[in-house]
């Protein structure tokens, strides 16, 4: 992954007090939504909004000129949103390696004056400073209090990222049904549009076929695709993830580019950093020069919260 993954997320568990490396690393996966690996997590403080970060660490044997690159994809973001500290988890079996990117990373954080509260390098059982040599401290979170009560309030930790972006994997019997609607379904006019996604979203239903194929051709149309996004609040985000997640996984590639578009902003405006870029990256696949998934790119990129939307007045931004 060459761009960080920045989901804008609140803080974590309310009263939650980290006291020790444990209480981090039970925390992160919560963050992101998945287990992370062979990558470096950034957790921003001091902002106006906080924000958090994951970035591939670079593979071995990468120049100092790579490593330093990697560094100025999480500085730049940090020092553009006036943030005063950050933690550093790096995820990663070889020592060398993450102590390599940890002591750029420490050097270019201090460079911009923003301090390094804490690095920290863990490799699932056993948890380092990650600028140091030892033997480690071991580790297990899979009992820890603020991961028990995330499952009794049904949140979902994904095992990896690529499991992450299974979920979006297509679901072939309903990307067959679709295929065949396609054949004979028109374009929804924006009103129908706008009718279908209230209608799906008040009772949790799921379109149909016809409906899909209908829908995927209307959201080809920047004008239409419109109804489907700029009305979307941080209220609603999360139901039209599940509507727009369903769709991506019944759709044909040829008419993916609008409808994973608007999964990506729908993510992005829900905190779902890493699922947002799953669903621009199928985007982009399809269509490298799509309107909206650039914007929701760009959106990613420069770390913007999701609180921004509704300060800017919903639509105030739009791609042009």
């Amino acid at each position: 992954m060459t761009t960080p993954e920045m989901p804008s997320l609140p803080a974590p568990p309310r009263g939650f007090v980290a006291r020790e490396p444990a209480d981090v690393l039970a925390v992160v996966p919560l963050l992101l939504g998945f287990e992370p690996e062979d990558c470096v997590v950034m957790m921003t403080f001091g902002a106006e909004h906080q924000f958090h970060a994951r970035l591939d660490l670079p593979p071995a044997g990468a120049t100092d000129a790579e490593v330093s690159q990697v560094a100025a994809l999480l500085v730049e973001p940090a020092v553009r949103h006036d943030v005063t500290g950050v933690l550093l988890v790096f995820y990663s079996d070889h020592a060398e390696q993450a102590r390599r990117s940890a002591r750029c990373l420490v050097d270019a954080f201090g460079a911009a004056g923003i301090t390094v509260l804490d690095a920290i390098r863990a490799d699932g059982q056993r948890h380092w400073p990650a600028t140091g040599p030892g033997e480690g401290t071991a580790y297990d979170v899979s009992a820890h209090p603020v991961r028990a009560q995330a499952v009794l309030d049904g949140h979902v930790t994904r095992r990896s990222r690529a499991e992450l972006a299974a979920t979006l994997n297509p679901d072939d019997r309903g990307r067959a049904d679709v295929a065949r609607a396609l054949l004979h379904r028109s374009a929804l006019p924006a009103d129908e549009v706008s009718a279908l996604l209230l209608g799906c979203l008040a009772t949790g239903s799921a379109p149909g076929a016809d409906e899909v194929a209908g829908l995927v051709r209307a959201v080809a149309d920047p004008v239409v695709r419109d109804v489907a996004w700029l009305g979307m609040t941080r209220h609603d985000a999360d139901r039209h993830v599940a509507l727009w997640s369903d769709v991506v996984r019944r759709t044909p590639d040829e008419w993916l580019p609008g409808a994973a578009a608007v999964l990506g902003f729908a993510a992005w405006l829900a905190g779902s950093g890493a699922l947002a870029w799953c669903a621009v990256d199928r985007c982009l696949a399809v269509d490298p020069d799509h309107v909206l998934g650039g914007y929701v790119a760009q959106l990613l990129e420069r770390a913007v919260p999701p609180q921004a939307w509704a300060e800017a007045g919903a639509g105030a931004g739009r791609p042009a």
